[in-house]
């Protein structure tokens, strides 16, 4: 989410893209670490639009700089930064180097496995993601294992009111694990939003968590649920922390 500080025309719109012109090619890394307080390889898993932003969301593989526990990412970056920064638009199933800075400025460009080294040089002990286990130091591994595993306060972060259209039910450890698409969604509380937490979007899927109930109750066609949504706090004794879970789903009210 770049905001631009300029508001005057195209050019100035255009410089202020420009000032956050980093790229793989012709920026150290160091200036990535400079510049950056979040910093991710990721895959790209969707490219939309949003007024005059082009929202990216991120699937984490391996984080060089911010929080250790994210596992999506979504930016939203203006949709004339391509070209003023000469950086080509990434698609679906790219890999990129995202980054936001404390102003939440984003910068998303192509990376390749030769720079996400170099970037990774200048962490001794960088925090391995969702896809790529095998590249975490030993006391890295050893570290993540002894931390707490709580990784944000619940209660900060943002509730929504929802309902759900529910495609595939698992269940498990007594839990049950959906993959679905939202039909409605508006935030309940003031929380603001947190970087790197998914927002539920009209149309998008997601995947969710309910504490409790049968797969085989959902209707078999169409089925929906309606109720609270928000970002799963893991502890050890929950076991959607087990899984990738966006949201949880609690629709005891």
């Amino acid at each position: 989410m770049i905001r631009a500080f300029c508001t005057l025309f195209a050019l100035l719109a255009c410089c202020v893209a420009q000032a956050a012109c980093l790229s793989a090619r012709e920026s150290k890394p160091k200036d990535w670490y400079d510049w950056s307080q979040a910093l991710v390889a990721a895959d790209v898993t969707d490219v939309s639009q949003r007024g005059r932003h082009d929202v990216i969301a991120l699937r984490v593989v391996e984080a060089f700089k911010g929080p250790d526990r994210v596992e999506t990412v979504t930016l939203e970056v203006p949709s004339n930064f391509w070209a003023a920064c000469k950086v080509e638009k990434p698609k679906v199933g790219d890999r990129v180097l995202g980054a936001m800075n404390a102003n939440n400025d984003a910068n998303v460009v192509p990376l390749e496995a030769a720079y996400a080294d170099q970037l990774r040089a200048l962490r001794p002990a960088p925090i391995p993601m969702a896809g790529e286990p095998e590249k975490a130091a030993a006391p890295a591994v050893a570290a993540a294992e002894s931390a707490p595993a709580v990784v944000m306060q619940c209660v900060k972060a943002p509730v929504y009111g929802a309902t759900v259209k529910v495609e595939s039910c698992e269940q498990a450890s007594g839990a049950l694990f959906l993959r679905g698409e939202v039909v409605r969604a508006v935030q309940e509380n003031s929380a603001d939003e947190v970087p790197g937490l998914p927002v539920p979007e009209y149309g998008k899927k997601f995947t969710f968590a309910k504490p409790n109930g049968q797969c085989s109750e959902l209707p078999a066609k169409n089925p929906s649920i309606t109720g609270l949504l928000s970002h799963p706090c893991c502890d050890k004794n929950q076991p959607y922390c087990a899984k990738k879970t966006d949201f949880l789903i609690d629709d005891s009210r």
